[in-house]
């Protein structure tokens, strides 16, 4: 078993705890997208039930974060190195989940 030394700092590390980590971490990422997936399918079944207007605006919320996460598994996966956009993408598309999510809450049905 190989046991390395960070550059930063003198704490001992394990190449395969840190490899399993990420394993877990992708894992965690794709049920997340699976699970906002499912909340988008409930909140159009819901709005096919009701017709009010402000679940449209939760399901788009929903879709954003299916899109983010899934979109965050691709470049994790396909780009070594960090994308150069990713960060203002992801914030850019929280921002916008978090919009939905207030005028899902603020705007009066009619």
């Amino acid at each position: 078993m190989m046991i390395m030394i960070s550059s930063q700092s003198n704490v001992p590390y394990y190449p395969l705890q840190i490899e399993f980590i990420g394993i877990v971490e992708n894992f965690e990422t794709l049920l997340i997208g699976i699970f906002s997936i499912i909340l988008l399918l409930l909140s159009i079944s819901s709005y096919k039930k009701t017709r009010l207007q402000n679940i449209l605006y939760a399901a788009a919320a929903f879709a954003l974060f299916a899109f983010d996460m899934f979109l965050e598994l691709i470049i994790e996966r396909y780009y070594s190195i960090t994308y150069p956009l990713q960060d203002l993408l992801h914030t850019s598309i929280i921002l916008a989940i978090l919009g939905l999510f207030f005028m899902s809450i603020v705007k009066r049905n009619r």
